[in-house]
């Protein structure tokens, strides 16, 4: 039952199939509660989008789609640019470089270099995505952190492969610039 494709596992639980339900939540959530939160920089706004992602799919009536991974991630990232556009995100929209509002998890068997590298690489990444256009940091976060193809990108985004490629093209640039940027600022302060 693992191994049943997405799309099938859909179809159950639009014929009320619970189990089934419980395997896409298992399946998805994380995956879709890591994007909310790479995109917003909230962990409290991604549990919240992820869980309305699973209410979105448990009321939608349509024609189940063909590619349920692709058509799960444009549900959230519809959601994440609802929340975007909502007046009360327009007046509070602050960038947190020291953190993404979670609590990090650490074993007590990692040395204290590994974390403390390993949060520093975490830093910088969420502070290169945050410095992107929305349009390029959704794009570089299904790619390289969700592993979707430039064509499922495509789908998701409701843009054509060329737009996908130049704005994946164009994300990776800033950040390389940005991160450009922040090396000199940093050489000049030591």
């Amino acid at each position: 039952m693992d191994d049943e494709p997405d799309e099938v596992i859909y179809q159950r639980v639009l014929c009320g199939d619970r189990q089934a339900l419980t395997l896409l939540v298992e399946r998805y959530y994380p995956l879709l509660l890591a994007f909310g939160l790479r995109i917003t920089n909230d962990i409290q706004i991604a549990e919240d989008l992820g869980q309305e992602t699973f209410i979105r799919l448990l009321k939608y009536r349509g024609e189940a789609p063909d590619a349920f991974r692709p058509w799960v991630f444009k549900i959230i990232r519809n959601l994440v640019r609802d929340h975007f556009r909502s007046a009360f995100v327009q007046r509070e929209i602050q960038f947190d470089p020291d953190g993404v509002g979670h609590k990090n998890l650490q074993t007590e068997e990692e040395g204290i270099e590994n974390i403390l590298f390993r949060e520093d690489m975490k830093k910088k990444a969420i502070f290169l995505l945050q410095n992107l256009p929305l349009s390029q940091r959704e794009v570089v976060i299904l790619r390289f952190y969700h592993d979707l193809s430039l064509e499922e990108i495509a789908e998701v985004t409701g843009v054509p492969l060329g737009t996908v490629k130049s704005r994946l093209y164009r994300g990776l640039q800033t950040a390389r610039q940005v991160l450009e940027q922040e090396e000199v600022k940093q050489d000049e302060r030591n």
